[in-house]
């Protein structure tokens, strides 16, 4: 019976023996077992760790690990499944030994980049929350970015090593793309130029998403911050794409970042206006501002200056606290409608361009005698 057993097991299929055929689907069998136990226990921690903890971040983790170590116990087991065939290393010219090693080492690199991917989404994650936490905007745009740098790094570092496992000479290739990198910066100064321009934007933070900015001859709000150019929506509505570059060589204004606003002008009165009321007007329009609350109280001017071409000129300058445009011009035409009621209540009139002509009188009399 035994050596029946024995005959039947070193029977050979395709060349090789029966035996060993059931001892590759037995291999098999176990690493399907010990895999869904494996979940199994992940699931139930999971499922423990939801009740116990209030952060999402240990969750995350056991979600990232979950896959590529299911992943990896497959392979594994696969691999340890067709060892156990024991397959001769050559059939012919196929060298079998090295394409089972090349297949599993290329399985293996594509499980860890799964695994480095899945931590980089924990990352995301993370980044994602603390810039809803911050007050700028700026890092809604540079965390998209950054992800994706991290991604093709990873991708980058991954072929390296899956070519230096084949084989490759990865000094050299290192090298040549060296060459060919500065080639290559040599002949995009201008996006090089965009990308540091890019950096600075992202690192100093002259401006938000939704600022209302000016550089050079550009006006307008910020609507995208992105790693060439900044697309700014001008007042007309036509949106203006401006290179980086353009911020690091050119002032950059951003009027959202004003604290207060500045009204500054010169009133001018009548030339037969007294010096009392002169002095009245002139306290009156600072009474104006400092009952008003909507006024910035820490600094500001109304002073009687000079003689103009055709009037006396009130030199007002002030602050209201708003920075909204509309809001500070509803309180700037209130101002001037009070100063307009002080002058009316003070019987001072407003200058308006004017000019006195005299005319001699003895040339008056010499062209009445003329004949």
């Amino acid at each position: 019976m035994a050596i029946a057993i024995l005959e039947i097991f070193n029977q050979n299929i395709f060349g090789v023996p029966l035996g060993k055929i059931i001892m590759f689907f037995i291999i098999i069998l176990i690493t399907f077992i010990f895999r869904s136990i494996f979940l199994y226990i992940l699931d139930q921690k999971i499922t423990i760790l939801v009740k116990k903890t209030k952060t999402e971040f240990d969750d995350l983790v056991l979600n990232a690990i979950k896959n590529p170590l299911s992943y990896l116990i497959l392979l594994q087991g696969f691999y340890l499944a067709i060892l156990s065939l024991q397959l001769p290393e050559k059939i012919g010219q196929v060298d079998i030994t090295s394409i089972l090693h090349n297949i599993y080492l290329l399985s293996f690199s594509f499980v860890v980049l799964y695994f480095v991917f899945k931590v980089i989404d924990i990352i995301a994650v993370y980044l994602y929350k603390e810039a809803k936490n911050s007050k700028s905007t700026l890092d809604d745009q540079l965390i998209p970015l950054l992800i994706k740098s991290l991604r093709i790094l990873v991708v980058t570092l991954g072929i390296l090593f899956i070519l230096d496992n084949f084989g490759y000479n990865i000094t050299s290739l290192i090298a040549g793309l060296g060459i060919g990198g500065l080639a290559f910066a040599l002949a995009a100064q201008n996006t090089v130029s965009n990308l540091f321009g890019s950096i600075t934007i992202f690192s100093d933070k002259p401006f938000q998403l939704g600022d209302w900015i000016s550089v050079g001859d550009i006006e307008g709000t910020v609507e995208d911050v992105g790693f060439r150019t900044t697309r700014v929506r001008r007042f007309d509505q036509a949106l203006v794409t401006v290179p980086n570059s353009q911020f690091i060589n050119t002032g950059i204004i951003n009027y959202s970042a004003m604290k207060k606003r500045r009204i500054n002008f010169y009133l001018g009165i009548t030339y037969g206006t007294s010096v009392t009321k002169v002095k009245e007007v002139v306290a009156g329009i600072r009474k104006i501002i400092d009952e008003d609350k909507k006024f910035d109280h820490s600094f500001y001017m109304v002073k009687f200056t000079e003689f103009g071409a055709y009037s006396l000129n009130i030199f007002i300058y002030c602050f209201t606290k708003t920075t909204d445009w509309a809001e500070s011009l509803a309180i700037r035409e209130e101002f001037n409608l009070k100063i307009m009621q002080l002058l009316e209540e003070l019987d001072v009139e407003i200058a308006f361009p004017s000019q006195t002509v005299y005319i001699n009188e003895v040339a008056g009399r010499m062209n009445q005698n003329a004949p």
